[in-house]
């Protein structure tokens, strides 16, 4: 990997205050920290849930859990996207204590396949209660339930499913009838396995209060400081969360563009005034969009400056004209993040119609810590 020219900072002491912020909430949590922890960097996030006593974790693929456990967490941690599991991944997930989520049949005959006479495995399984994705059907439950009863080196401890629009607070029906599947298809299992835990709630069902008082809800996003609930009118109930990543870059050139000049790719921004413009070593390259829309800002000094052009593979221009005091090359513009009127994942996502989370992962590549 080439270095970036951009730079990253993580701060986790806003990571461990969103924490608490949600710990608040009277749930215990399994905190998602899959995809590199939204880009964050897995290793650090495994190693800060340890030192705040945290039970469960949830990560991406079987190898992304393994890497969690060996950063020291001692916890569960559920791998959140499981295949089919082989030998290998069963023969792993026990050897590092890790529970593979199971969502079909296929998934359950091939871990008994898998596992020998002997062998125990802690599994999580999950239904699906309307997100059309994976899981288990609410009619399969008295076959999985019968299965697992009949194969006691398969141990469920935990089910899970997801909510589909637990943040768009106009969907609550659909939302309840999620929470209804769910809650008849773990009665189903508590028949015969009384002490298994539940997992539905997201950060958007944690903040809204909306699941049974013993289930472990799965915060992801509100973990790293956004509001799934922001522009809705439950955004009072997840406040009080700090940014936990600001990605910063240096400015590499400052000079006068006159009136009727073009730059960039495309000659798509044509100066119909005298202005200043400095070029960002900051590119799509480097995760950031190559057609932003109208309105899109970066800070320097506290004040937003606006994206113009078309954004290269390394470099993006912005307008300093209007500036108190035009700065200098080297001087730090920050993409996201920073003192000032800074600019926040959700604004990006908002100038780039995605969401915080793709800002995030895509801007954590280049982390190099």
């Amino acid at each position: 990997m080439t270095e970036p020219s951009c730079r990253v900072y993580v701060n986790w002491e806003h990571f461990r205050h969103n924490i608490g912020v949600l710990m608040k909430k009277g749930h215990e949590l399994m905190p998602v920290i899959k995809a590199d922890a939204y880009g964050h960097g897995v290793e650090r996030a495994a190693r800060e849930l340890e030192g705040l006593g945290i039970g469960w974790a949830a990560a991406g693929t079987l190898r992304e859990a393994a890497l969690v456990r060996d950063c020291g967490f001692s916890g569960h941690i559920v791998s959140l996207l499981c295949r089919v599991p082989d030998e290998e991944d069963v023969r792993l997930a026990r050897e590092k204590r890790l529970v593979p989520l199971i969502h079909n049949r296929e998934g359950l005959l091939a871990v008994k396949k898998a596992l020998a006479d002997t062998d125990t495995l802690d599994i999580a399984v999950k239904v699906d209660t309307g997100m059309g994705r994976l899981g288990f059907p609410l009619s399969e439950m008295e076959n999985v339930a019968a299965f697992l009863a009949e194969n006691p080196g398969i141990r469920p401890i935990v089910q899970v499913s997801h909510f589909s629009v637990a943040d768009e607070p106009d969907e609550a029906a659909y939302t309840a009838m999620q929470c209804d599947i769910f809650y008849r298809a773990a009665e189903i299992m508590h028949r015969r396995f009384p002490s298994m835990r539940c997992s539905l709630g997201n950060t958007a069902g944690l903040a809204s209060q909306i699941t049974q008082k013993d289930d472990i809800c799965r915060p992801g996003l509100a973990l790293y400081g956004y509001n799934p609930l922001y522009g809705t009118t439950k955004q009072s109930d997840c406040e009080g969360l700090l940014p936990v990543m600001e990605v910063s870059a240096p400015l590499i050139s400052v000079h006068p563009l006159h009136k009727g000049e073009s730059l960039g790719y495309g000659r798509t921004y044509r100066a119909e005034s005298e202005r200043i413009v400095g070029w960002v070593a900051i590119g799509y390259a480097d995760g950031y969009r190559r057609n932003p829309a109208p309105g899109t800002c970066m800070c320097i000094g506290g004040a937003r400056v606006p994206v113009i052009g078309r954004v290269a593979m390394q470099m993006t221009c912005v307008d300093l004209t209007d500036l108190p005091r035009i700065p200098a090359p080297g001087d730090t513009v920050y993409i996201l993040g920073g003192p000032g009127n800074a600019v926040s994942a959700q604004d990006i996502a908002g100038w780039w119609g995605t969401i915080p989370y793709e800002v995030t992962c895509l801007f954590g590549r280049n982390r190099t810590e």
